[in-house]
């Protein structure tokens, strides 16, 4: 094989390689999701975000869950909702939709970036969250249980606490 052949099918496999990353990562091309401010963080899993045109909006991470303000590891300190802050507080973050718009609290229901780090992933990989199918968004369901899953082996995050093992993922 000459060398310009060499080099045109590196450059074939460079670039199907980052359409795989763009079909994998909504957003991952720039195109997908608007741009928000997070004002305040509401939970592990809920921020309140300044879009664009100065709304504000509640935010419900899709795709994953925390424990509630009456339930262990909920905390700021040492707790789902502090892991959330560390992450995204204060921060222009990416909103990107799935299927549904808003919840049944008339939240708009969002996969959350901050850059490169997929906020909603991180929280299950860290331990701070649970994989939660909640029908029809279900986009990133298999990563986000993956993730769950190694993440309860290491015993991360609020994964110790047992609050997670109700042995179901939907909600």
């Amino acid at each position: 094989m000459n060398r310009i052949a060499l080099i045109m099918l590196i450059l074939c496999f460079a670039l199907a390689a980052c359409e795989e990353l763009d079909e994998a990562v909504p957003g991952a091309d720039g195109g997908d999701g608007e741009s928000a401010r997070v004002i305040r963080v509401t939970d592990g899993d809920t921020i309140r975000v300044e879009l664009a045109d100065g709304a504000q909006e509640d935010v419900r991470y899709i795709g994953v869950n925390t424990p509630e303000r009456d339930e262990p590891c909920y905390g700021r300190d040492g707790g789902a909702t502090g892991a959330n802050a560390a992450l995204v507080e204060g921060q222009t973050v990416r909103l990107v939709q799935d299927i549904s718009d808003r919840d049944r609290f008339g939240r708009l229901l969002r996969y959350i970036y901050v850059g490169d780090t997929f906020v909603n992933a991180e929280l299950v990989r860290e331990g701070w969250a649970e994989a939660t199918r909640y029908e029809p968004d279900t986009r990133h369901f298999d990563q986000f249980v993956e993730l769950e899953q190694a993440a309860a082996r290491a015993g991360d995050g609020c994964h110790p606490t047992g609050i997670f093992d109700d042995g179901t993922f939907n909600r």
